[in-house]
């Protein structure tokens, strides 16, 4: 059973991420996306971040990487949004 809970924790951090990608995406191919606004994202940003200390401190190799991904792909939005 804990592996089976341990598989979900990573097909959420799939189906999470895979969300957020495609207006990223679209930005980058087609040069216009419905984007979110900066604030959001700035807030998301500096809240993976913040995720991102507590999982290294506690040692979560799934939130560790799940906060990364997430991290990353905020912050190139952020930079979109920012030079835009």
């Amino acid at each position: 059973m804990k592996r089976f809970i341990n598989i979900l924790g990573w097909v959420g951090t799939v189906l999470i991420h895979g969300a957020t990608l495609p207006p990223t995406i679209e930005f980058l191919v087609k040069g216009g996306a419905d984007l979110p606004p900066v604030s959001t994202t700035a807030m998301l940003t500096l809240g993976l971040f913040f995720f991102l200390i507590r999982a290294i401190d506690q040692k979560d190799v799934l939130y560790i990487t799940s906060n990364s991904i997430g991290l990353t792909f905020q912050s190139i939005l952020l930079i979109i949004l920012l030079t835009n």
